[in-house]
C-alpha cells in the first residue's frame, strides 16, 4: 500500500449533474482531528508516498485542511499530497498555503461559458468566483519554485459537449496537465456507461488504492462507495494493519482476482470494464485508463 485516500468533508457547495449527491444517506460531517492524526499515525509503518484528501465532499468545506497538511508533513515527509476541488472556495487568502501544502491540484472545471458551467456543476457554485479563484491562484504561483502540479478536468456530458475544444484550447496553455473525461456510473449510482459481462476485469484498486477512508472513520475497498455499502473496516476501532489482515478485506481482494463480484457493490460498477475510449483527451500522452489520477508517480511505465 503506497497510497491512501482520506474523506476530511463530505459537505460541498456544488450538485454536479454527474454526481448522485441526491442519494446521500450519510451525515454530513467534518472528519475530527483526533480521528484524522491516528489514521495518519497508522499509515507511517508503510512508508506512504502519496496521501489524498479528498473524496465526496469539497475540501476546502474542511476548516482544518492546512492543519491536516502540516501533521501529514510531519509524520510522512517523503509523501506527496493531492487534492481535487472544484476551487469555488479556493478564496484568495488560502492560495498560499495550497502552494505551501498541495503537491497536486486536480481542478473540476465543468464549462467555460457562465450558462454551461453553472448548468453543469449546479448547486451555489457561480462560474466567475470558481474561474476568478483558479486563475488568481495560477497568476500568485508563477515564478514560485514549490508549486502545485495543476491538473483541470472536464467531464463530458450533453450540456458542455459543445464547448470542449474550447475549452481546452483556453486552459491547456495555463495548467501542467488537462484531460477530458466521459462521465462514470458512481458504482451503480448512475447509468452513463453500460457494462459488458463478457469483459469483466479487476479495477485494481484494492490492489493499488486499498484504504479509502470517510469521514467518519469507516473505511471501504473503493474510492466511489459513497453510501458506504463495500465496508472493510473503521479505524476509530481497528489500526490499518487490523483492515488489510482482516477476513472482510481478503475475501474482497479474492473477487477482484477471480473476477467474481457476487455480493459486492462492484458487480454493477462500470470500473470492471475496461474502456480507453472514455477517456476522451489527455494532454499528457502517459495518461492512460487505468492509472491512478492522484498519484503521479503511477504514471511511470512499469
Amino acid at each position: 500500500m503506497n497510497q491512501i485516500t482520506i474523506e476530511t468533508s463530505n459537505f460541498c457547495p456544488a450538485h454536479c449533474k454527474i454526481c448522485p449527491r441526491e442519494q446521500l444517506t450519510q451525515k454530513l460531517e467534518i472528519m475530527d482531528m483526533d480521528l484524522f492524526k491516528k489514521v495518519i499515525d497508522d499509515a507511517v509503518p508503510f512508508g506512504i508516498t502519496s496521501v489524498a484528501l479528498t473524496g465526496f465532499g469539497e475540501p476546502f468545506t474542511d476548516p482544518q485542511l492546512f492543519e491536516r497538511c502540516e501533521y501529514v508533513r510531519q509524520k510522512l515527509p517523503k509523501a506527496k499530497i493531492y487534492t481535487s476541488s472544484n476551487c469555488f472556495l479556493m478564496t484568495p487568502e488560502k492560495y498560499d498555503n495550497v502552494a505551501r501544502y498541495i503537491d497536486t491540484l486536480k481542478m473540476s472545471i465543468y464549462g467555460l461559458s457562465k450558462e454551461t458551467y453553472e448548468k453543469c456543476h449546479r448547486g451555489n457554485l457561480d462560474r466567475d468566483v470558481s474561474y476568478s479563484n483558479i486563475l488568481g491562484f495560477l497568476e500568485r504561483i508563477k515564478g514560485l519554485e514549490k508549486k502545485p502540479y495543476t491538473i483541470g478536468l472536464l467531464v463530458i456530458t450533453d450540456d458542455n459537449k459543445h464547448e470542449m475544444e474550447d475549452w481546452v484550447k483556453f486552459w491547456e496553455p495555463k495548467l501542467n496537465e488537462v484531460f477530458v473525461w466521459l462521465p462514470h456510473n458512481f458504482s451503480d449510482a448512475k447509468e452513463y456507461r453500460k457494462i459488458d459481462a463478457a469483459k469483466v476485469v479487476s479495477c485494481g484498486r484494492p490492489f493499488k488504492e486499498p484504504i479509502y477512508v470517510h469521514a467518519d472513520g469507516l473505511v471501504s475497498g473503493c474510492c466511489f462507495d459513497f453510501n458506504e455499502k463495500l465496508l472493510v473496516g473503521d479505524l476509530k476501532k481497528q489500526t490499518i494493519q487490523d483492515i488489510l489482515d482482516s477476513d472482510t478485506f481478503k475475501r474482497l481482494i479474492k473477487a477482484h482476482k477471480v473476477k467474481n463480484f457476487k455480493g459486492y457493490l462492484c458487480e454493477n460498477c462500470d470500473q470492471i470494464n475496461l474502456d480507453p475510449d472514455v477517456l476522451l483527451y489527455a494532454s499528457n500522452k502517459e495518461r492512460k485508463v487505468g492509472k491512478l489520477t492522484s498519484n503521479l508517480e503511477d504514471l511511470e511505465p512499469r
